[in-house]
């Protein structure tokens, strides 16, 4: 039988270790071994499968919009004018309606209350 060097380890009276054998023996250590590799893992797969938004809608909060990228508030400002008609103010293009939101949440991150204000409240100012 052929063991590599990264596998097994010969003691002095020539009996061979496997990794198994010594996890077997020092269970305590490879738990905090596992937990410590679960935790990195953890700490880099989280952020990556959490950082994706969703579509934005009416009842995004700001801090939501916040995170959300350009093409997605490009499509919800497109989708607010064909819902809702022109902006307060009479502005009918995206590029106003994206204003317009950032405006209100600007203000509603300076009252504190950017987690409880929809992208609509921004918009009409109502939070």
């Amino acid at each position: 039988m052929m063991n590599t060097g990264a596998s097994t380890a010969a003691t002095g009276d020539g009996e061979l270790r496997t990794i198994r054998g010594l996890v077997a023996q020092h269970r305590l250590a490879a738990l905090g071994v596992a937990a410590v590799i679960a935790v990195v893992l953890a700490t880099f797969l989280v952020p990556l499968f959490a950082s994706r938004a969703g579509p934005v809608t009416d009842a995004t909060s700001c801090t939501q919009w916040g995170s959300a990228n350009q093409n997605q508030q490009a499509v919800y400002a497109r989708l607010y004018l064909r819902e809702h008609g022109s902006l307060p103010d009479g502005a009918t293009s995206p590029a106003s309606v994206i204003l317009a939101i950032n405006n209100g949440c600007a203000q509603a991150y300076g009252d504190d209350v950017s987690d409880t204000t929809s992208v609509e409240q921004a918009i009409s100012g109502h939070f």
